[in-house]
């Protein structure tokens, strides 16, 4: 357990062991890596430092985006109009909807309550947008009798668009868009859909004339919001906190260790639709000088509200996060003579995946001295601590090394520390004669030639950069 190392001999034994380490460290996570099925590696956005708290929280952004067709509940067929009418005409309408939602934002997990979650929306960064069809069709019936001569007719009409009736209306809005949502309103003027001569309706007739126009508007109000985002574990679990919701803003997951968590993140929401049609048709006849015709009126269809739930696909979220292992919590540094010194090391391992902040403090700072104050140490990688027993009496000395860092699982870990500093024994007196060296030089044998300080424990300032370090990064 003693290590009494003296001189450029720490240095490169120090040196050499980080190296051994860290090289064994990167390989274990290769082959625990390989070892691992490709898709459970598999996620859509990668966790980075949240800016304000770069060592407590992780961020991943996330987005979603949904287009579909949804037919509205507006499917309505006139009958004939006008009731009773030599001319009438039969209506058929059925309204469809290209609706599309985009969000984004992201998943933030913080600590050290392990593992806090919030779901903060981007602003401005989600679109509602809505494209609205029409399909018409129509039938014509005509029912006449000029100078004897009787003419009926009953057919379709055939639909002859003039323009491309749609109507478009998008928006912008904050992310998640909780209740009460974005709503998008629009109405088009009139606009005439189809106008079609009777000649082709039913085939030239001599004497017989006439036509059936179709004009249209659309009064239509869309609505859309988000209820909740869901967040699941990859077993498809709601996670421990549930839900986050426009009421409960956070939530939460149990982390019982590891190197990093994955999230499964999906916003919840519904969109709804309500409005009006506005068919406007005029069918007319003419015959032998006479003239028969519908009056133009406006046939207003309210298609009933009609809502769909609107469910948006995974993102998984990879969330790294960092993990301190020490090869030992005990140290014995046996005994010590006083003003001399005996160092050891303890390895502090981050097998985690983020960056590991440790700040290293000592109960006894006076018998018992550390390298650093503070290291960094990268994901995969591993350094050594120096501590230094340096007793200033004799007697039984003991402490913790408290190492604190932003480890989520064991923000705490702690090294307890002994050693014995004894009397260094009397020397014998000095006869004052001068000691037979071979080559015939007679020298003095400087007494108390270990000294003390960090050069005796084989620690000189140069070996550690200069004694003790506020902050190391090791990568």
């Amino acid at each position: 357990m003693r290590s009494l190392l003296f001189g450029d001999a720490v240095l490169a034994a120090f040196s050499s062991a980080r190296r051994r380490r860290a090289r064994a460290l990167r390989g274990t996570a290769v082959a625990l890596t390989l070892l691992v099925p490709a898709a459970a590696s598999a996620y859509d956005s990668l966790a980075a430092p949240c800016p304000d708290d770069p060592l407590f929280c992780k961020r991943g952004p996330v987005a979603f985006q949904r287009r579909d067709a949804i037919p509205l509940e507006l499917d309505f067929e006139t009958g004939w109009i006008p009731p009773s009418s030599p001319v009438q005409v039969s209506l058929r309408a059925a309204v469809y909807a290209n609706t599309e939602v985009s969000l984004s934002g992201a998943l933030e997990a913080s600590w050290p309550e392990a593992l806090s979650l919030t779901a903060p929306g981007d602003p401005g960064g989600s679109v509602f947008a809505c494209d609205y069809g029409l399909d018409v069709s129509a039938q014509g019936r005509v029912s006449i009798s000029v100078l004897g001569q009787d003419f009926d007719w009953t057919g379709d009409i055939p639909y002859v668009p003039q323009i491309d009736f749609q109507v478009h209306t998008r928006d912008e809005f904050d992310a998640w868009g909780w209740d009460p949502g974005v709503t998008l309103a629009s109405s088009t003027d009139v606009q005439r859909l189809a106008s079609v001569s009777l000649a082709d309706i039913i085939g030239s007739i001599p004497g017989i004339d006439g036509r059936f126009e179709l004009d249209v508007a659309m009064d239509v109000t869309a609505h859309y919001a988000t209820h909740r985002v869901a967040v699941e574990t990859l077993d498809q679990a709601t996670v421990s906190g549930g839900d986050i919701t426009a009421e409960q803003s956070a939530s939460s997951t149990e982390y019982l260790g590891g190197t990093s968590v994955e999230l499964n993140v999906r916003p919840e929401g519904s969109v709804r639709y309500e409005g009006t049609l506005h068919l406007i048709p005029a069918f007319g006849v003419s015959l032998l000088g006479r003239e028969w015709s519908i009056p133009i009126a406006d046939i207003p269809l309210a298609f009933p509200l009609t809502e769909q739930a609107w469910l948006f696909e995974s993102e998984r979220v990879h969330v790294p996060l960092p993990d301190l292992a020490l090869d030992k919590q005990e140290i014995d540094f046996g005994t010590v003579e006083v003003g001399q010194a005996n160092a050891e090391f303890v390895t502090l391992s981050n097998v985690g995946e983020a960056l590991l902040d440790v700040a290293v403090t000592v109960g006894d700072a006076e018998s018992f001295e550390l390298a650093d104050a503070a290291i960094e140490i990268d994901g995969e990688t591993a350094t050594d601590l120096a501590i230094r027993f340096a007793p200033k009496a004799a007697g039984e000395f003991t402490a913790t090394v408290l190492l604190a860092s932003n480890d989520p699982d064991a923000p705490e870990q702690a090294i307890f520390v002994r050693g014995v500093g004894v009397d260094r024994p009397q020397e014998p007196p000095d006869s004052g004669e001068p000691a037979a060296q071979d080559g015939g030089c007679a020298c003095r044998a400087a007494a108390g030639a270990q000294g003390g300080g960090w050069a005796a424990a084989g620690l000189s300032l140069a070996a550690l950069a200069g004694g003790l370090r506020r902050r190391r990064r090791v990568a």
